[in-house]
């Protein structure tokens, strides 16, 4: 070791079992965005039965057909999945928390 070097390594079981909490952190953010997602369709959908109006533009032309619903709803959360990591999607999933609680309780007040 050259003098005023430091020693940078550290042991690999350290790191190895930080990058497995790492990945299984980021896997259930990842998980937990998705399945937000697919409760926001459900509700949604829900509503739409029911007879209440989606007030989304976007989501009230989505529903016209099967195909645009899918790319919405599915395929770019799959896509925004596995392009961000999962920490940059908290955000997203606070929000759409937000929103989904918001869906429940006024489909509660809407039917009771």
């Amino acid at each position: 070791m050259v003098f005023g070097q430091r020693n940078s390594y550290r042991p690999l079981g350290i790191t190895t079992v930080k990058s497995r909490q790492d990945e299984s952190w980021n896997i259930t953010l990842k998980v937990l965005y998705l399945l937000l997602q697919t409760i926001d369709l459900g509700l949604t959908v829900l509503a739409v039965q029911l007879g209440y109006p989606e007030l989304n533009p976007l989501m009230r032309t989505a529903l016209t057909s099967t195909s645009s619903l899918l790319i919405m709803k599915v395929f770019i959360p799959l896509l925004i999945c596995w392009l961000v990591p999962g920490k940059l999607l908290i955000p997203a999933i606070a929000l759409l928390a937000v929103i989904v609680g918001w869906n429940i309780k006024e489909l509660l007040f809407l039917v009771l």
